[in-house]
């Protein structure tokens, strides 16, 4: 089959795409490509999470690794990938390779791989790897692997022991004396992915009072996709409420994805968690640098940056896109819709645990964060968003494609005037108040997604009304 990567990596379901023989070809192709780079000798740190068969899967990756004779680095726990991207980038190495479909149904794995400045492989690596996968190679069961039993006594392969010194980073960022003054009663699903039981164990090592949800190991996530989206958090919203939380947190499978609840049992935003965060850095710890966001990421950062004096850097959807540009350019923090934020001062990459105490320790200074939001909303006006997810077979998303393709001009969106229709990733449909549509098929499940984010909540249901008028649906 071909193997493509999306926008992070390459994922299938698991038997029917997702096999042993073709992680052996992906991971082959990686090997040949740090080889290429002349890093393979530096080593690849192997982890991954909660999914089934995620475990056996990485070791098969490690055995493809040794049997070529590059050293490696196993994690003997699941772990989140924001702590395999640190051990990458402390430790020197060439990459790594972490076995996880993050926020994808149970039936998906995946693989993600992270380059040695410790973030997403970009698109000239990812590009490089797919044209490796696409010619002349051994079929995955003729690829040299070291089985399982033979990994612990080889040479070549060690434990990988990052998670203290990760730790350690976090407490260079976040103010963990102002949580344990405080020690906030706080409420965290880490919706049976890899982000237990680290986040708990940061949150209690920091004097919060944790109440935990689903840490339980269940590679089934009760049929729910670790997505920490609000369709799926309202157990967490209830043990808020119930529990007299003053903050819900939850994370995706692999942990670098943030979602929230506010003090009122509430949730709370991935688009208005990236503009606290951003604002919060910048004005209470004191933090320069510009910002980045994908195309489906709020306005509020760009009416932020206008009455702060920073600029704003637009990228398509996949943090990749902002690792590049976090690598470039003075960035302060990255962010996307789907709750993937990454603070350049600790990491290119999203990291769910990190935000996760950030928001804590906002709480713990004294705001909930619907009392910190509406600090933004004074500055740049309210805004509310959502999103739908549809689910179409390839036919018909190539054919929204065709016809978001043909759509160049539009004068007026819901009776609003159209300032830019750009198609930078998708089609965004931007209006005179900043308010703004997007259609986008996704790149990593056969799903469309139609996004819109306004003034109101009334004025978001009609834009995306109008988003599956225009898409033909």
């Amino acid at each position: 089959m071909t193997i493509t990567f999306g926008t992070d990596g390459w994922r299938g379901i698991i038997s029917r795409d997702f096999t042993f023989a073709n992680v052996r070809r992906v991971v082959a192709a990686i090997g040949a490509y740090l080889e290429e780079q002349g890093t393979s000798n530096h080593g690849v740190a192997v982890a991954y999470d909660r999914r089934f068969l995620s475990e056996q899967y990485a070791a098969e990756a490690a055995g493809v690794l040794a049997a070529s004779g590059v050293p490696v680095q196993l994690a003997a726990t699941p772990l989140p990938t924001p702590v395999l991207s640190w051990a990458v980038r402390q430790g020197g190495l060439g990459g790594g390779i972490m076995i996880t479909a993050s926020h994808n149904p149970p039936a998906w794995n995946g693989i993600k791989f992270k380059e040695s400045f410790g973030g997403p492989a970009r698109g000239p690596a990812c590009r490089r790897i797919e044209e490796l996968l696409a010619g002349p190679s051994p079929a995955g069961d003729d690829i040299a692997c070291l089985p399982p039993d033979r990994l612990g006594r080889c040479s070549l392969v060690s434990v990988l022991d990052a998670w203290e010194g990760y730790g350690e980073a976090l407490q260079r960022l976040v103010d963990f004396d102002a949580l344990r003054r405080a020690g906030p009663r706080v409420a965290v699903d880490c919706m049976h992915g890899s982000g237990t039981p680290w986040l708990r164990r940061l949150l209690e090592q920091a004097g919060c009072h944790v109440v935990e949800l689903h840490g339980d190991h269940n590679p089934g996530f009760r049929g729910v996709p670790p997505e920490p989206i609000a369709a799926n958090l309202a157990e967490l919203e209830e043990a808020v409420r119930v529990e007299g939380c003053r903050l819900g947190l939850a994370t995706d499978g692999d942990a670098d994805r943030i979602g929230a609840v506010d003090e009122r049992g509430r949730y709370f935003s991935t688009q208005r968690i990236f503009a606290v965060l951003l604002h919060y850095l910048r004005e209470h710890k004191g933090l320069r640098g510009d910002a980045a966001k994908a195309v489906s990421a709020t306005s509020m950062i760009d009416l932020l940056a206008s009455r702060h004096g920073f600029e704003v850097v637009l990228t398509p959807i996949g943090f990749k896109h902002l690792a590049a540009a976090m690598l470039e350019r003075d960035i302060l923090i990255g962010g996307e819709e789907s709750g993937g934020i990454g603070i350049s001062a600790h990491l290119p990459e999203r990291d769910g645990l990190l935000n996760a105490l950030l928001l804590a320790e906002i709480v713990a200074t004294g705001s909930g964060l619907r009392e910190y939001v509406q600090q933004i909303f004074d500055e740049v006006g309210y805004f509310t968003y959502d999103r739908i997810d549809l689910r179409l077979d390839r036919e018909a998303i190539q054919a929204v494609r065709d016809r978001m393709g043909a759509l160049r001009e539009v004068g007026s969106l819901a009776g609003r005037p159209v300032r830019e229709v750009l198609a930078l990733d998708g089609t965004r449909l931007l209006r005179d108040d900043a308010s703004w549509l997007l259609i986008r098929p996704s790149g990593t499940e056969p799903l469309l997604r139609i996004y819109a984010e306004a003034r109101s909540r009334a004025e978001v249901e009609e834009l995306l009304r109008e988003g599956r008028r225009l898409a033909g649906l």
